[in-house]
């Protein structure tokens, strides 16, 4: 009896996802909410 040769599965890097939208709406909307409130009339 014979095995088959071992043949190992190739590696493959997880994929990495980038950052979430929710980031790039907090990049955008925390600065210029600071921006609407120090340039607010007092």
């Amino acid at each position: 009896m014979t095995y088959p040769k071992y043949h190992p599965l190739p590696h493959r890097p997880t994929p990495r996802h980038g950052p979430s939208p929710l980031t790039y709406v907090l990049l955008i909307a925390v600065p210029a909410l600071a921006a609407v409130a120090a340039l607010r009339p007092r």
